[in-house]
């Protein structure tokens, strides 16, 4: 999805579009006079029909390159139009169907008016120059005509799947593989392992061939009603795809919220849901961070694809953040000495900013318009990826955090100790330590409870910044926390406790007669065999004589029983 396709498309739709006006002035040059007021309402019809079509067509299962793309399917929800026009007879036929395709896919391309609207025209050039390409055989579509309805159905027929093989062959395939950098052997793998495809294609021919009788038997208006089908078909399957693309998704987010909450790395699940949506060039960065809070320093990075940015990228996307949120626009941009970053809204109609889409390049590789438009697109989308991953982790984390402090519950702290305790004859290491606020009880009685509240909130916090990365500190009481420490030698352990103690007595956290808040610590190594109750009551024995040597103070309790 980087902007590298939309030259091409552009260059195609300009290009092709010049020969595809240039061969209807020629053709309607040849059958002007032969076209009958009917003729005409017929073509507009058509017009109309293949724009419902267009604006509904589907990407190619496996080759979905934009969400918004135009592919196969198209090409035969528009050929159950536009071929039984070549029953009108002479040149009027194809030449009827010519405009109507045009007309039709370029009507779609106003409509629609999103990225990428060129696909839209391009595919109608390209099916208007196939056409015209017919045009010298309009005296064989005639002789054809007249021939008896069942063998002349079945040569109509066998046509329509020889055109179209060649049209998707030598057109459709080569077009798209140009315009997306891919090999054409490539895409003409995805395009014959789709059977919605050629499933959608068969029938659109055999309906062709079906409408293509009331036509020649002069009754085109029971045609043109035979064409609402393909209309109703084309909705319904763009329905079934747009249900089918969110389960997907939802089941993407599902899997992504759960390896983020399991500490495992969510980057293939956000991948796959990014590959939906945008590729990013070699030279860009591009960041997708998830809405936490209400400050935008506390959001949590969801994945980064590109090169690691240095210290002043880091520092852009601070301030560019900064300046999103605050700004309401889909998206800002600042530049430094280094780099230009680009900041893309991920926000819904209600227009919550649900998280931000962060692109940086080198500062004398500005985005063009048209990939702006692609990354706002592509923020959008994953606005409600981003809304429903912060749903679903704040459902799961209400039932492992502990809502006053941030730290894990007592369930499960006492979880991750029992993982702890399963891996020991492997870890061979592990320790737990038992921190109790000394003389809580006075806080509150003398201070009242919002301020024993703000105590623990802060202890928390201490306790959060002083443990190693892989330790899993809870809160498991009212005034107590159990900090897990898989692989914890005891100078390790002793080193932590250490350090959780004098951050809590420096905290500048007072109790009523001013004295520094004060915690002791209890220290328990974990032996092979130990269960959670041996454990922790050695730990309790170590954090009751610290209590009873005078608090503020560790002690590390050795017994084995």
């Amino acid at each position: 999805m980087s902007g590298r396709g939309n030259a091409p498309s552009r260059s195609v739709v300009i290009g092709g579009g010049f020969i595809a006006v240039a061969g209807l002035a020629f053709a309607l040059n040849l059958c002007a006079r032969d076209f009958q007021v009917d003729d005409w309402i017929i073509t507009a019809c058509a017009t109309a029909a293949i724009c419902f079509a267009a604006l509904h067509g589907l990407p190619i299962r496996g080759m979905r390159m934009r969400r918004n793309g135009l592919n196969a399917e198209a090409v035969f929800l528009s050929l159950s139009i536009g071929a039984p026009m070549f029953a009108l007879g002479g040149y009027v036929g194809p030449t009827a169907a010519a405009i109507a395709t045009l007309a039709g896919f370029c009507l779609a391309a106003l409509i629609r008016r999103t990225n990428p609207v060129t696909d839209l025209a391009r595919h109608g050039v390209m099916r208007c120059v196939t056409i015209l390409a017919l045009l010298p055989l309009a005296p064989h579509f005639a002789q054809i005509r007249a021939l008896p309805l069942v063998e002349g159905s079945l040569i109509f027929a066998g046509a329509l799947v020889v055109l179209s093989l060649v049209f998707e062959i030598a057109v459709s395939a080569p077009a798209s593989a140009f315009t997306y950098h891919i090999s054409l052997g490539r895409v003409l793998e995805r395009v014959s392992r789709d059977p919605r495809t050629w499933i959608v294609g068969s029938g659109n021919i055999v309906w062709a061939t079906v409408v293509r009788d009331p036509i020649i038997s002069g009754h085109a208006y029971v045609a043109v009603a035979m064409w609402i089908p393909v209309i109703v078909t084309a909705l319904l399957l763009r329905t079934i795809d747009q249900q089918h693309a969110e389960l997907h998704r939802l089941r993407l987010v599902r899997d992504a919220v759960q390896a983020m909450l399991g500490e495992r790395d969510p980057l293939p699940q956000i991948n796959a849901i990014l590959a939906m949506l945008r590729v990013p060039s070699f030279d860009e960065t591009v960041t997708v961070l998830a809405a936490t809070g209400a400050r935008t320093d506390t959001w949590r990075s969801v994945t980064m694809l590109g090169p690691a940015l240095s210290s002043a990228g880091d520092e852009l996307r601070r301030r560019i953040l900064a300046r999103l949120k605050f700004s309401g626009a889909p998206f800002t941009t600042l530049r430094d000495d280094f780099y230009i970053a680009y900041a893309f809204g991920a926000r819904l109609g209600d227009g919550e900013l649900h998280g931000a889409m962060i692109v940086h390049r080198r500062n004398d590789r500005p985005l063009s318009a048209e990939q702006i438009n692609q990354f706002t697109n592509a923020a959008f989308e994953l606005a409600p990826l981003l809304r429903d991953m912060r749903t679903i982790a704040a459902t799961q984390n209400a039932a492992t955090i502990d809502g006053l402090t941030g730290l894990f519950n007592r369930s499960t702290t006492l979880d991750r100790l029992q993982h702890m305790l399963d891996d020991m004859p492997v870890a061979a290491h592990g320790a737990v330590l038992l921190l109790d606020v000394d003389h809580f009880k006075t806080i509150n009685d003398q201070l009242g409870h919002a301020a024993g509240d703000e105590c623990l909130r802060k202890i928390g916090e201490i306790i959060k910044n002083a443990v190693r990365g892989g330790d899993t500190a809870g809160r498991i009481g009212g005034e107590e926390f159990l900090i897990v420490m898989p692989g914890a030698t005891r100078d390790v352990a002793l080193s932590v406790a250490e350090r959780l103690r004098l951050a809590v007595a420096l905290g500048g956290m007072k109790y009523a007669n001013g004295e520094p808040v004060t915690a002791s610590i209890g220290a328990a190594g974990a032996i092979v065999g130990d269960t959670i109750e041996a454990l922790l009551a050695r730990a309790d024995r170590g954090l009751y004589e610290a209590k009873r040597q005078g608090r503020n103070r560790i002690v590390e309790n050795v017994e084995t029983a």
